[in-house]
């Protein structure tokens, strides 16, 4: 199963600094049934109370803090990285992380900082907690909850989880080279849909297996994967990809079945329809016309269905 971290007051955890939890977002409902949820709040987690005093991010000379908001005294940094190293060390099998839009321990980016006078200085900042997350562990998908009420970005984390998900299992046995390209050769077809460029550079990476280090390969492959990953497929990707797939049923389907996949397709790639119905049409297909290949392909089914993801992109 999935084990994700989530921010506590996201399901429904008083635990804000006003004593609030954050409103129900049915979404979660779903991942809840597909994916092990471990809450998590960094900031009570150091000992500050509910309700309390808000915390902010702080510059000094360059340098950002995590500080109280009234004086900008009390530093509270070491205290969030520590909450951080502690958390990865007792879930060495977290797959991925849902935070919270803006908050100075939490927030992935565009955090509010401020100068030592009080005033904000910028809106670049990274929570401290999350930021000493991602130092330790740089490939952890991790997403804003806000964030996720976009459908194609709650498709995209999800894709990445899974993917991080069965790295993570490939590690408890020791890597070699042919496990690292059987291991690649399930993400090919949903590398494609992402990213062309790294598609190939991927495969040139590959070629090198058996020639070079399986630790320094194995390194830069899961980089190159993720990274391949981080932006959501578009629809030219996408509709390019299921045409490749699309491809091995040349021979085994009829005429009329051939004009319907392909005009399935098109409709997918003018917006007339959702991604899961020429999604749907090809793994019937599949299924009245078996290929070993394409069954193994992630692309086909990245994620439990009940997630329903591909309804709406």
């Amino acid at each position: 199963m999935l084990k994700l971290g989530v921010g506590a007051c996201i399901v429904g955890s008083p635990v804000r600094y006003s004593g609030d939890a954050k409103r129900h977002n049915p979404f979660m409902d779903s991942v809840a049934s597909v994916a092990e949820l471990v809450a998590f709040c960094p900031e009570v987690s150091i000992g500050l109370g509910v309700p309390r005093e808000p915390i902010r991010l702080v510059d000094e000379e360059g340098q950002v803090r995590v500080k109280d908001s009234s004086t900008q005294t009390k530093d509270f940094t070491n205290k969030l990285q520590k909450a951080a190293q502690s958390f990865l060390q007792r879930n060495t099998d977290l797959s991925g992380y849902i935070l919270v839009k803006g908050s100075p321990s939490c927030g992935t980016e565009r955090v509010k900082v401020y100068n030592e006078n009080g005033n904000v200085s910028h809106h670049k900042g990274q929570g401290g907690f999350v930021a000493e997350l991602l130092r330790i562990e740089p490939l952890l998908p991790v997403e804003e909850d806000g964030r996720l009420n976009d459908a194609r970005i709650r498709e995209n984390f999800f894709v990445r989880a899974y993917v991080y998900r069965d790295w993570k299992e490939l590690q408890h046995d020791e890597m070699t080279a042919h496990r690292l390209i059987t291991f690649y050769s399930q993400y090919k077809y949903l590398v494609m849909a992402h990213d062309i460029p790294a598609y190939k550079e991927i495969g040139r990476l590959l070629a090198e297996a058996g020639k070079v280090d399986i630790a320094v390969l194995s390194a830069q492959f899961i980089n190159l994967l993720m990274l391949s990953l981080k932006n959501p497929a578009k629809r030219s990707g996408l509709t390019n990809t299921m045409q490749h797939i699309r491809g091995y049923l040349k021979r085994t389907i009829s005429s009329i079945e051939k004009v319907d996949v392909d005009r399935c397709i098109d409709d997918y790639r003018t917006g007339l329809v959702p991604l899961v119905v020429p999604m749907k049409m090809l793994q019937h297909l599949f299924n009245v016309h078996p290929n070993p290949y394409i069954r193994s392909q992630v692309f086909m089914s990245p994620y439990p269905e009940e997630l329903r993801l591909r309804n709406n992109i």
